[in-house]
């Protein structure tokens, strides 16, 4: 998949704002989270992608990309609370159902859920900055496999 116009001039326009360099593997690295978003792909699945256009790139040059890419709020870390992180482009405040067996993640965007309050600062002084909901379960794939076994 490639970036359309106005994706890579606001790609372009956070890096710049940021103060980063605009470099064909950071374009790399952001096309192929766009290309997988459905999927909420690993780090692992993204540089499979980019790969294919530029076999030398390393792991490590995809994983700091999309460290600063959360940095910057290009894209943001889902954590499934499984072994790996996943990557989301929509960066809009939402929630996701996780499969426990196929690790599916899904949005859901629920006005209702954006609205519940976090709990309020703890007694030993912790402070919320940000909350997502995480719903896990059996996504309708992986039901009738459960049901079978």
């Amino acid at each position: 998949m490639r970036l359309s116009s106005e994706q890579r001039d606001g790609f372009i326009a956070q890096c710049r704002t940021a103060g980063l360099s605009v470099t064909h593997q950071r374009l790399a690295t952001f096309e192929a989270v766009l290309a997988n978003c459905n999927r909420h792909p690993s780090a692992e699945i993204i540089y499979q992608t980019v790969r294919e256009r530029y076999p030398t790139i390393s792991f490590n040059t995809i994983y700091k990309n999309l460290e600063i890419f959360e940095e910057l709020g290009i894209v943001v870390k889902v954590n499934p609370l499984y072994n790996e992180a996943r990557y989301d482009v929509d960066v809009r405040p939402h929630h996701h159902l996780i499969c426990r067996q196929c690790k599916k993640i899904i949005d859901v965007h629920d006005e209702e859920l954006g609205q519940a309050l976090p709990p309020v600062d703890a007694e030993n002084g912790f402070k919320v900055e940000n909350w997502t909901v995480q719903f896990t379960g059996l996504c309708a794939d992986c039901q009738p496999a459960q049901a079978t076994a």
